[in-house]
């Protein structure tokens, strides 16, 4: 706890900055500058093995973000994003090299440093938005690292080609960004076309495809194709709704440029419907034909890192749904609960949460995240991890 107290003291700290510079500059200006900084104390029971015999870790991630855009003209911006995390505490003193574990971001130009690392301290920098952005009638063009979401579900996203992340990632809402080149055109009010590259060096991380998007029949429909490391990418998506509740899908098929490997399958459905006393509840699934019923440990242990996804191993499994829901309990605290379960080997993921909205800009969220799985057919918990965080934004 005294940690915690320590992080929210230095997000008040960290406001001292910007609330100047928003005081100073009255008159209208052509730039913005937005950003939050958090605090994240994360508790990890811990199996006691070879590598660690306590069976209780506890850390402290400080992460302060600055989201600038500067409108250069009517037609042209400028973004920059800066992510800032300082990591401390048990696992970091206890697992070498810790700071090349938390740097896998980084897309083809390296855009991150690590500005002290120790033993027991580690501040990790990086830009993960840096573009320029043309926009003239019906045509926007991007340049840079950028965000290119082409999915539509809510939880497993197969079509989205550049950007693929973990549903386990809470933290980084932003989500991960591809240095690519973009060009949208609209066409009518809800129509679309574009194309995007991803630079790379080898064919194993060149990413470029383009999407068709259109409206039948009060939904949202999507066509994609193109190459996607090392594989020939065709993808369906759409999102409209079924009566009152929303419906959506996503479908991809690689198809591999190399003989050795096999080709895959991958198709995710989402339902979701909100009740009139507030009530939310989703229901999502998976297939992936490349996925195993029971994955090896190594592959499940990847599955729930922060390592760097691509559409094709978005899960390890080959079945995999999700069900979840929130409810406001009160107008300043939200509760929600999500149970994912793997039905090849019996393995459930349960992930309560609980936000508290203290005041405006500022608010505290619990988390918990427990693995439970059937290794030698006794029902058990493998992982346990429960997250405390306050957040301020301004």
């Amino acid at each position: 706890m005294k940690i915690f107290i320590k992080g929210l003291c230095l997000i008040f700290l960290f406001q001292v900055l910007p609330a100047s510079i928003y005081g100073q500059e009255k008159k209208e200006k052509n730039w913005t500058l937005r950003g939050y900084v958090k605090d994240l104390v994360t508790f990890n029971f811990l199996q006691e093995n070879n590598l660690f015999n306590e069976s209780l870790f506890v850390d402290n991630l400080i992460h302060n973000r600055l989201n600038f855009k500067w409108y250069v003209t009517e037609d042209f911006s400028l973004n920059l994003e800066v992510r800032n995390r300082l990591f401390h505490g048990d696992l970091v003193k206890a697992i070498p090299n810790y700071s090349r574990f938390i740097d896998v971001n980084d897309d083809y130009l390296d855009l991150s440093v690590n500005v002290i690392d120790r033993k027991d301290v580690v501040l990790h920098s990086m830009i993960d938005r840096a573009f320029v952005q043309w926009n003239k009638n019906d045509w926007e063009i991007r340049f840079g690292r950028q965000r290119i979401n082409w999915g539509t579900n809510l939880v497993w996203n197969p079509n989205d080609l550049f950007n693929a992340y973990s549903f386990f990632d809470f933290d980084y809402e932003e989500r991960p960004g591809s240095d690519a080149l973009r060009i949208q055109r609209y066409i009518g009010v809800a129509s679309s076309f574009e194309v995007a590259v991803k630079m790379a060096d080898d064919t194993e991380d060149l990413v470029a495809a383009g999407m068709w998007k259109i409206n039948k029949g009060g939904y949202d429909v999507q066509f994609l194709g193109g190459y996607a490391n090392e594989d020939i990418a065709l993808g369906l998506g759409w999102a409209g709704n079924i009566k009152t509740s929303g419906f959506k899908g996503e479908m991809t098929y690689f198809h591999p440029t190399e003989s050795s490997d096999s080709k895959t399958y991958l198709l995710a459905l989402t339902w979701d419907y909100s009740f009139k006393n507030s009530l939310y509840v989703l229901w999502s699934g998976i297939y992936n034909s490349s996925g195993s019923n029971e994955p090896s440990q190594f592959e499940t242990v990847s599955f729930t890192s922060n390592q760097r996804l691509t559409a094709k191993d978005l899960s390890p499994y080959r079945y995999s749904s999700i069900v979840q829901g929130s409810y406001p309990i009160h107008p300043l605290v939200n509760a929600g609960l999500a149970i994912m379960v793997f039905p090849g080997d019996r393995s459930m993921f349960i992930y309560p949460t609980v936000s508290w909205s203290i005041i405006q800009n500022l608010d505290i969220d619990l988390f918990g995240q427990f693995f439970w799985d059937d290794p030698n057919g006794t029902f058990e918990s493998t992982s346990k991890l429960i997250f405390v965080r306050g957040k301020w934004s301004f």
